[in-house]
């Protein structure tokens, strides 16, 4: 079918373009265009991306940031974007070498982690004319216009303000992005040529704007300038960076929320820039690790120090009163354990009535796993004595051997000291407003970095608590010490220093017993939270349970967040709030959208919504299958979450470690390829561990079924199994990136940060009671089940939202069938191709 004659007039003074399509041939899924010739006339580029991209709110820059990876730096200067329903076009003259690269890879374009997107070339739809829209000219005079409207920002003069340059109003009807390496050499070229204003200016904005090469910037080499902001852009290549500014120089390199600095050897991977920025980030560049430790040059693990092994033994005493720094080396080639995991089983070997044991500077060297650790030379002796210098690592037992460097460095000045950095770590967790310690993950407290303090060891334990009730003896009235690993609470007697202390949430820690945390039966606890516990499948019932946690606190009015007074026998809440304004999203606005969307192979596309470019997915599975006659059918099953993990006990750590995805479009990737499931929705329990009104942490436990993906094989052999019962757990990290959104202006946009998903096998009360409760699908209710009074509120709705009359209100509703959401989407598509006359609005 021939494409429609028009006239484009952008209403700019530009002589307007007359498509009127000469050349019918429309190339698509070839490699070459014939004998036809490119020329300086109009090409129409159509994006076939067939509404897969429909909720993504980036469409457009995902699209044209892979056409420009296609196109591979030649020139192109896109104009007249249009966006469809099933494809998206737009215009380029001038771009011969772009469109043989495009032919090259056979008009088809990378979305990267596997997908692609189709595209077909129309040459020749218009004929060239002079004074037409112009991106070079238009380009040009918006650079020159900033350079003569340079900024300053904190306290620099003489900055050139490119940032979010693709923004500029003037590029209304052009695309522009610096992400183009064509328009950032253009860019550049312009500042260069402008000899009148090129020496006033004394750095570049040129923060989030797609770019990954910055090699045009070379035109700016050994002139001394105040800053480079490269924020928010897409460089990876820490190699390719470093060649493009060999010879700029700055007083200041700005390089956050790039990809390159979430690498492993970052910042030693710009090293070679030491000379041209005395800043990166606000950091001197000599100072641009993390924190310091003495294991980075102060330390000589080969010759400092005296080693320590199954073999030398025997010299161990002659360390019993040294002051001084001793290294542990445990030998783990592969790195098949995480620094957290690795304590987790260390600390099992200590003793837990000697003395406390805190690990510091820690650092995975060559293929050891390094610590350095003082004043615990009773536990060293344990550990070398008792334990044999032997690790055994659950749940096959296996031993790792490991040795120590004793005496490798004298403590400094400057050196950690664990007991400052716990004082100022517990400081820190206090909100006086609330009267509240929140020890929270304590481990992750920013003072904490560079020791670890395991809450597991019942000795440090109580010497933090001892610590905090020294700081807030008669303010404190609740403390929070969940997701530590708690394993006891005892010989904290100094609790009872603190006279206002009513309530303790030790919610999702590792106790197995009531027994183990009695002590605090001695408080006059009015509120305990003990949800998360192993302790809490001790019991069949929840009156069960109720009565064994009164019988150790008596004095307890709520339990798990229920009022023990009002409602005496009620089952634990499974929505655990730490702010009442996170009510939402524990319910249908996300959780339970989300995984409704997420069960279904035709919505899960729709999952798009949540994610954005910095988005990042990792997953990881440890179902232990047991064996039966059933375990050939279940292990291929599993084996598809095992596929895309990031497991302890993966052999190939390098795949394991590298199974980060990050971006819409590797996590959608990924998502689309994991099973069909079903979620048993009374089985969830959500935990809101964090929200502030622009993000919000959310946990959610449950069990789900893994459906099979056939009843019978194509040859009629015996069929798979029925579905497979799993335990899931999924962490979101989400933020709200928009407001003042919908009819009433009061509803958000959220965005998935950080999504973690975790298989394993489901408890013996989840099977026994799964999909014990049926949860009717919003999507299946009838038509029948509206009244006349809520229809007509549904009209009044969609009349105040549209502004259409009654009759044509009612005609549309009653098309998509008295559903608002699709009503509103036929409204939209009736609108977009002019089937609604101007008659029809109110």
């Amino acid at each position: 079918m021939p494409a429609q004659m028009r006239l484009l007039d952008f209403g700019d003074g530009t002589v307007p373009i007359q498509l009127d399509y000469p050349d019918t041939t429309i190339f698509s899924n070839c490699d070459s265009y014939g004998d036809r010739v490119p020329g300086s006339h109009w090409n129409e580029i159509t994006l076939h991306h067939r509404g897969k991209l429909e909720y993504s709110p980036n469409r457009q820059q995902i699209i044209m940031d892979a056409l420009y990876q296609a196109v591979n730096g030649a020139d192109f200067y896109p104009v007249f974007y249009q966006r469809g329903n099933k494809a998206d076009t737009l215009l380029a003259r001038n771009c011969k070498a772009a469109i043989d690269n495009l032919f090259n890879q056979r008009l088809t374009i990378s979305l990267g982690a596997g997908g692609s997107l189709p595209i077909s070339v129309q040459l020749g739809v218009a004929q060239y004319k002079m004074n037409q829209i112009s991106p070079t000219f238009l380009i040009a005079r918006v650079v020159t216009e900033l350079m003569k409207r340079l900024i300053q920002r904190d306290g620099v003069d003489g900055l050139l303000d490119l940032g979010s340059f693709g923004d500029h109003p003037e590029f209304r009807n052009i695309v522009v992005s610096l992400g183009n390496p064509c328009i950032l050499m253009t860019v550049c070229q312009v500042i260069h040529n402008n000899d009148t204003e090129r020496f006033r200016v004394n750095g570049f904005i040129l923060a989030n704007n797609q770019i990954r090469n910055v090699r045009p910037l070379t035109l700016f080499a050994n002139v001394d300038y105040a800053l480079l902001d490269l924020r928010g852009n897409k460089i990876k290549s820490a190699d390719r960076l470093c060649r493009a500014l060999e010879q700029f120089r700055a007083r200041e390199l700005l390089l956050e929320h790039n990809p390159i600095t979430r690498t492993e050897n970052f910042p030693a991977s710009i090293r070679p820039l030491k000379n041209n920025f005395t800043l990166v980030d606000g950091k001197p560049f000599d100072m641009l690790q993390k924190s310091f430790s003495p294991l980075d040059g102060e330390i000589d693990l080969e010759s400092d120090g005296s080693r320590i092994d199954a073999n030398t033994k025997w010299k161990v005493p002659e360390f019993a009163n040294s002051p001084d720094w001793h290294a542990f080396m445990i030998p783990d080639p592969n790195q098949e354990f995480s620094k957290e995991a690795l304590f987790d089983f260390f600390f099992i070997m200590l003793h837990p009535s000697l003395s406390e044991f805190y690990p510091c500077y820690y650092k995975y060297i060559n293929t050891d796993h390094v610590f350095l650790v003082r004043n615990c030379f009773d536990q060293i002796e344990h550990l070398v004595n008792s334990c044999n210098l032997e690790m055994s690592i659950p749940p096959d037992g296996r031993i790792f051997r490991y040795y120590l460097r004793m005496n490798v460095s004298t403590f400094k000045q400057h050196h950690v000291d664990p007991e400052k950095c716990i004082q100022k770590a517990v400081s820190l967790c206090y909100v006086p407003q609330n009267r509240l310690l929140n020890l929270e993950r304590f481990q992750c407290n920013k003072s904490l970095q560079d020791v670890v303090v395991s809450l597991s060891s019942s000795k440090i334990l109580a010497h933090v608590l001892s610590v905090a009730s020294r700081q807030f003896m008669t303010t404190c009235s609740e403390i929070r010490l969940c997701r530590n690993k708690i394993l006891s609470v005892e010989k904290v007697g100094v609790l009872t220093q603190m006279g206002s202390l009513r309530a303790v949430d030790l919610s999702h820690n590792w106790v197995h017993e009531l027994e183990l945390i009695r002590f605090l039966g001695n408080l006059p606890l009015k509120s305990l939270v003990l949800h998360g516990n192993p302790l809490c499948r001790n019991y069949s019932l929840p009156s069960e349970y109720i009565r064994a946690v009164r019988q150790v606190f008596p004095q307890l009015t709520t339990l798990d967040g229920v009022d023990l007074q009002t409602n005496p026998g009620q089952s634990v809440q499974k929505n655990f709030l730490c702010d009442i304004g996170a009510y939402e999203l524990v319910g249908q606005v996300f959780i339970k959208n989300y995984l409704r969307e997420f069960e279904s192979d035709e919505l899960r596309g729709d999952l798009t919504k949540y994610y954005s470019d910095n988005s990042i997915f990792t997953l990881t599975c440890n179902y232990g299958v047991v064996q039966n006659h059933q375990t050939r059918q279940i292990l291929p099953r599993i084996a598809k979450y095992n596929k895309h993990g990031r497991n302890l006990y993966n052999k190939d750590f390098s795949r394991a470690s590298n199974s980060v995805y990050i971006g819409t479009n590797e996590i959608l990737d990924i998502l689309f390829q994991l099973p069909k499931v079903t979620h048993d929705y009374h089985s969830l329990q959500t935990d809101v561990m964090h929200y502030d009104g622009k993000s919000a942490a959310i946990y959610v436990t449950g069990l789900l079924r893994d459906e099979p993906p056939t009843t019978r094989n194509s040859h009629g052999n015996r069929p798979d199994i029925g579905g497979v019962l799993l335990g899931f757990s999924r962490k979101f990290i989400v933020k709200f990136d928009e407001e003042g959104l919908g009819l009433g202006k009061k509803a958000r946009r959220l965005k998935i940060t950080n999504e973690i998903l975790h298989i394993t096998n489901p408890s013996k009360i989840m099977i026994r009671n799964a999909f014990s409760v049926h949860y009717p699908d919003p999507s299946e209710r009838s038509v029948e089940e509206d009244s006349l009074d809520v229809k007509d509120h549904k009209l009044l709705l969609f009349q105040e939202v549209t502004g259409l009359i009654s009759t044509w209100c009612t005609s549309i509703v009653e098309e998509a069938e008295w559903n608002i959401e699709r009503a509103l989407k036929i409204f939209i598509q009736k609108n977009a191709d002019n089937e609604i006359p101007s008659l029809a609005f109110a």
